[in-house]
């Protein structure tokens, strides 16, 4: 796959950055550490075009640099799902505006509070937007993050950026569309929220499911396979036939796609938690390579084999020592 494809993949910030970090930098990365990729990110961020896709009756697709994005044209304005990063967000509210047929802004939703989806709140929010995200995740927005797998400090947002309606519920009634949200115990970080369009039967998971690759669990955020799986099977609960489900990263995705990931995951799992019943290390986990037969498939993403085993046994260790 060259850089032109790996850019229309739909892997958003998830390939452009493997294919920067990993296929062609000049120096050798450790197959195990995703750290370094970190710093080669930004660059690449600026390259990346934004796209987007109508889904019927008012819904549209925003993919590029960040994660994916929902915009939903409803009777007093836009509802935005997640914001993307923060060296595009002008772009990215131009391409919000441009779907959106002049409306105005009205409301913003974080899935969570990572960089690449809540790093464009502040250009949001001065355009208008009220932001709505879970307390936890007000919470990691206001205070000085530090990443421990990806070694990365993020500094505290501005007040503008922040969230100033939170909770674990809502329920959003937008002309003839019903938005239902609903938080998730620690998964991806621990200020997930699942939104849900009921109307137009689609689900944005935001980084609860990335579609094809390895995904993301945030560990310093209180992340865990354990609670990844647990939001899969939640979902997968309200999905049919015709859902369509957006994903964190990756392109629109099916309940099968996500029902396959599960599956991924819970045998990552179960390979895993015995590794460290037994007193197994991190780095005697990664060498016992318990993903080798799952990374043709899912490995095309930011995560090796080896990153994402290090990233889900750091996970298990902090879980198993904060005895949750």
């Amino acid at each position: 796959m060259n850089r032109r494809e790996w850019m229309q993949s739909g892997l958003g910030l998830a390939g452009a950055a493997l294919v920067t970090g990993r296929i062609w930098a000049d120096e050798p990365t450790d197959d195990s550490d995703p750290a370094p990729l970190i710093a080669k990110i930004g660059p690449m961020m600026e390259k990346i075009p934004i796209e987007a896709a109508d889904l019927g009756n008012g819904l549209h697709l925003i993919q590029g640099p960040g994660g994916n994005i929902a915009v939903f044209n409803g009777p007093d304005g836009l509802t935005v799902v997640d914001s993307g990063v923060p060296m595009r967000a002008k772009d990215i509210l131009d391409a919000v505006k441009k779907v959106g047929g002049g409306k105005p802004l009205a409301r913003l939703i974080n899935t969570h509070w990572h960089f690449d989806h809540a790093g464009g709140n502040e250009v949001f929010a001065q355009a208008g937007a009220t932001i709505i995200a879970t307390a936890n995740t007000r919470k990691r927005l206001s205070t000085e993050q530090y990443t421990e797998v990806f070694k990365m400090k993020s500094p505290p947002a501005p007040a503008i950026a922040l969230p100033v309606l939170t909770g674990e519920v809502f329920q959003l009634h937008l002309g003839n569309e019903e938005v239902h949200l609903a938080s998730v115990p620690p998964a991806h970080t621990d200020g997930d929220l699942i939104v849900h369009f009921k109307g137009q039967d689609v689900i944005h998971t935001g980084d609860l499911f990335s579609h094809g690759i390895y995904p993301n669990i945030d560990a310093s955020s209180d992340g865990w396979i354990g609670g990844m799986i647990a939001a899969a099977d939640r979902i997968l609960k309200h999905t049919g036939p015709k859902t369509r489900i957006i994903p964190g990263h990756g392109p629109l995705a099916t309940p099968s796609d996500l029902a396959a990931a599960r599956k991924m995951l819970q045998t990552v799992y179960d390979r895993l938690a015995p590794m460290l019943d037994a007193g197994k290390t991190t780095e005697q986990a990664i060498a016992a390579k318990p993903t080798a037969d799952l990374d043709a498939a899912w490995g095309k993403g930011f995560f090796t084999g080896g990153m994402f085993t290090r990233v889900v046994y750091e996970g298990l260790k902090r879980r198993r020592a904060g005895g949750k």
